[in-house]
C-alpha cells in the first residue's frame, strides 16, 4: 500500500513537470533477495554478544525493496530522496544463555528475534564531470534511521527490545559510464566512520552499490538495470550499552523513469 500511494502521487504530479525548471525527475524502484553475512549484537550492561548465526539469520535470503526520487536542478544540482526499508525475523533454538537487555533467555529455549533498519534519506550531489561518456558527482547523505531489535521466547513468557531513531551522516559520490550502445554503468558510494572521534561512541555505515544499466526506449527515459549492494556499518556506543555490527549483500533489478521527459514527449490528446 505505501508503494502504491508513492507511485500515485508521482503519477498526479506528473503533468505538471514538463512545464517546471527541472532538468529532471527521475523515480527509481529495485526489489531482490538480500543475505545476511554478519549481524553482530550486544544490548544491556550485561549482556551477551550474538552472531547472525545464532539466530538463524544466515539461513535463508530476504526479499527487500527500495524507492528513491532524484531532482536534477540545472546541469550541475541534484537532490535524493530515499526509502530503505530493511526488516528480519527468524526462529531459534539458543545453544547457550543469552541475556538481552537485562532478560536472561535460557540456552534450549526457542526465540522469536526480530531486526528492523529503516532509512530515510536525503542527498545533495554536485556534478564536477559532466561529459558525453563519463559523469561524476559528489555530495553528503543524511539518514534517519528507524532501528529496533527485539528478542521473544516462542512460547510468550519472555520478550526484550532495543529501539532507536537516530540522525547519521554520510560522504557520496557517483561514477556513471555510458556505452555508445548507451548500456550504461554505475558506482555509487555513501560512506562515513567517526573514528571514535564523536563523544565516546565509534561506528560507521558503507552502501556500495555496482550497476548495469540497459535503456528501454530510444531516448533513454526509461532503463532496467541489475545491481549489486552492500550495506553495512553499526556502532558501539558505551553510554547506552548498545553495540551492533552488520553486513547485508543484495541482488536487485529495478526501473527507473525521468519523469520530466516523459511528459514532456507524450503526445498531445487530440
Amino acid at each position: 500500500m505505501r508503494r502504491l500511494l508513492l507511485i500515485s502521487s508521482l503519477l498526479l504530479a506528473a503533468p505538471a513537470l514538463a512545464d517546471s525548471p527541472l532538468r529532471a525527475l527521475i523515480a527509481e524502484a529495485e526489489t531482490g533477495p538480500a543475505a545476511i553475512f554478519q549481524n553482530d549484537g550486544r544490548y544491556g550492561p550485561t549482556g551477551t554478544e550474538y552472531s547472525a548465526q545464532d539466530l538463524n539469520q544466515t539461513a535463508t535470503l530476504y526479499r527487500t525493496w527500495r524507492v528513491a526520487v532524484e531532482a536534477r536542478l540545472g546541469a550541475r544540482h541534484g537532490l535524493i530522496l530515499l526509502y530503505a526499508p530493511f526488516e528480519v525475523s527468524t526462529r531459534a533454538t539458543l545453544t547457550r544463555d543469552l541475556d538481552f537487555r537485562g532478560t536472561l533467555f535460557a540456552s534450549g529455549s526457542v526465540v522469536d528475534h526480530r531486526y528492523l533498519f529503516d532509512g530515510y534519506r536525503a542527498s545533495y550531489l554536485f556534478r564536477l564531470l559532466d561529459g558525453e561518456r563519463f559523469q561524476w558527482d559528489v555530495g553528503a547523505s543524511v539518514q534517519i534511521r528507524n532501528a529496533l531489535v527485539g528478542l521473544s521466547g516462542a512460547d510468550g513468557t519472555r520478550h526484550a527490545q532495543e529501539s532507536d531513531i537516530g540522525v547519521v551522516g554520510a560522504f557520496k559520490t557517483r561514477l556513471r559510464y555510458t556505452l555508445p550502445s548507451r548500456v550504461w554503468a554505475g558506482l555509487e558510494a555513501d560512506a562515513l566512520s567517526t573514528f571514535g572521534l564523536v563523544g565516546n561512541t565509534t561506528g560507521g555505515i558503507y552502501d556500495l552499490a555496482l550497476t548495469l544499466g540497459v535503456p528501454l526506449d530510444t531516448r533513454g527515459e526509461v532503463n532496467a538495470y541489475a545491481r549489486l549492494r552492500w550495506l553495512g556499518g553499526g556502532a558501539d556506543v558505551a553510554r547506552r550499552d548498545i553495540y551492533n555490527w552488520a553486513n547485508f549483500g543484495f541482488a536487485l533489478v529495478g526501473v527507473q523513469a525521468d519523469l520530466v521527459s516523459l511528459f514532456a514527449h507524450r503526445p498531445a490528446n487530440p
